[in-house]
């Protein structure tokens, strides 16, 4: 286990829920935390993830100001909606962009200042990396292109650095703010894990090192039925979302011209802890180590 006290901890999106949340509990534990973010504020040093250049310039600032960087945590994101039948709207790729794509560029930015550490890489990729649901199909993509691309980082830097991807569950932040408006709200299909939980996971992340963490354990067995049991992940989103849409009508966005994928279906036997706020945790799948 490492220890966080002086610990050099570079948060991208730290003026985000999450981002916010880790940063007030790793200085709890004594760590030297700063941020990069579109506006700068004190202690934050301000840069757009999808601009290699003001990347660049933030990063080796944040590497000034602390003396080196040892863990960087890649809390940079958005979420928009859209029906997956229909050509990517602009809202689409920009969760792209920046989910995925401005990961992998923050990781480079800060790079050589992690190798010169042996330091640690800390992403932020989402349960609907594993299991997915109606009209997130760019924010899972997006998230789960952040694991992959997390597992190929793992691989290639092995013995130079370590990686840990946090699967975080629904979270009420300001993520899921547009996506609300747009009709395509998660709220009342799944229990919310809070911030406070992934603040934890992410201290677990920073101090253990494992191969990957989820906010809960509730959420660490979605993940795992995403992953081993994807018929039984599916019908249980589908359930959900039955349920939601009997009280609410379908997003504006979405096309109706055709049977929608919100139709009844053969339940499964059982019930499942992403659609049960009283499900047994597994134990077993909270975290993977390295």
């Amino acid at each position: 286990m490492t220890r966080l006290a002086g610990q050099r901890v570079v948060i991208t999106g730290m003026a985000g829920g999450i981002g916010g949340a880790a940063a007030n509990a790793l200085r709890a534990r004594g760590a030297n935390v700063t941020g990069i973010d579109l506006r700068a504020a004190d202690g934050v040093f301000a840069a757009d993830v999808r601009d290699r250049q003001q990347l660049d310039a933030a990063m080796d600032a944040a590497a000034t100001h602390l003396g080196g960087i040892d863990i960087l945590i890649t809390c940079a994101g958005i979420g928009r909606a859209q029906d997956s039948g229909d050509f990517p709207t602009e809202g689409s790729r920009l969760v792209l962009e920046i989910n995925l794509l401005g990961t992998w560029n923050s990781v480079a930015a800060a790079l050589p200042h992690l190798l010169r550490a042996r330091g640690h890489v800390v992403t932020i990729a989402s349960a609907l990396a594993a299991v997915s649901a109606p009209w997130a199909a760019a924010y899972a993509a997006s998230k789960r292109g952040v694991a992959a691309y997390s597992d190929a980082l793992r691989i290639e830097y092995a013995g130079r650095l370590t990686v840990t991807t946090v699967y975080p569950g629904y979270i009420r932040t300001a993520i899921h703010d547009v996506v609300n408006r747009q009709g395509a709200t998660m709220e009342g299909t799944v229990r919310p894990d809070t911030l406070e939980q992934a603040a934890g996971a992410i201290v677990r992340a920073c101090a253990r090192r494992p191969r990957g963490v989820a906010t809960s354990s509730r959420t660490a067995v979605g993940v795992w039925f995403g992953r081993h049991l994807p018929a039984l992940a599916d019908a249980v989103i589908r359930r959900g979302m039955m349920r939601a849409r009997a009280t609410r009508p379908l997003p504006s966005f979405v096309r109706v011209d055709e049977p929608r994928i919100i139709t009844p279906q053969p339940e499964p036997d059982g019930d499942h802890p992403m659609a049960s706020p009283v499900a047994t945790p597994s134990p077993t799948v909270e975290e993977t180590k390295a």
